[in-house]
C-alpha cells in the first residue's frame, strides 16, 4: 500500500498516475541487457540439463515394445532452457516494441532473439533425437 502525505503528488502523464517499482524500475538498456544475458544463459541451460534428460531417458526405456513416456526425456531437456528463453524472448520484444528505445538497446534485443532462435533450433534437435531414441 504507497501512502503520502499532503505534500507528496504522484506523478501524472497522458496515461494516469503512475507509481515507480521495479518493473518500471529497468530504464534504457537495462532490459535488453536482461534479454541478452538471460538468451545467452539459455544454452547453458540445454548443457545443464541434457545428462538429466539422458538420464531420464534411461529410466523411461522400454524393455520391450515402444515406449509409453516418450515425452518424459524432452520435458526435461527443455525445462530450464524454455524459462529462460521465455523470459528472454519477452524482454526483447518489449524494447523492440518500445519506440522510444534506440540504438544499442534494439540492437541488443535482436541480438537476443537471434540467439534465442538458434537455442529453440539446437533444442529442437535434441529433442528429435531423444525421441527417436525412445523406438
Amino acid at each position: 500500500m504507497i501512502t503520502m502525505n499532503s505534500q507528496e503528488t504522484a506523478p501524472v502523464d497522458e496515461r494516469g498516475p503512475s507509481v515507480q517499482g521495479p518493473a518500471t524500475a529497468m530504464r534504457g538498456p537495462g532490459k535488453a541487457i536482461a534479454s541478452l544475458v538471460l538468451a545467452i544463459l539459455a544454452p547453458l541451460g540445454l548443457v545443464i540439463t541434457r545428462p538429466l534428460a539422458a538420464f531420464a531417458l534411461l529410466l523411461t526405456f522400454p524393455y520391450n515394445g515402444p515406449s509409453k513416456l516418450p515425452w518424459v526425456a524432452p520435458l526435461v531437456l527443455w525445462s530450464l532452457p524454455m524459462i529462460l528463453g521465455s523470459i528472454s524472448t519477452g524482454l526483447a520484444i518489449a524494447v523492440i516494441r518500445d519506440a522510444k528505445q534506440q540504438g544499442s538497446a534494439k540492437g541488443m534485443s535482436t541480438a537476443s532473439l537471434c540467439v534465442s532462435g538458434v537455442v529453440f533450433v539446437i533444442g529442437l534437435l535434441l529433442s528429435t533425437s531423444l525421441i527417436l531414441m525412445m523406438h
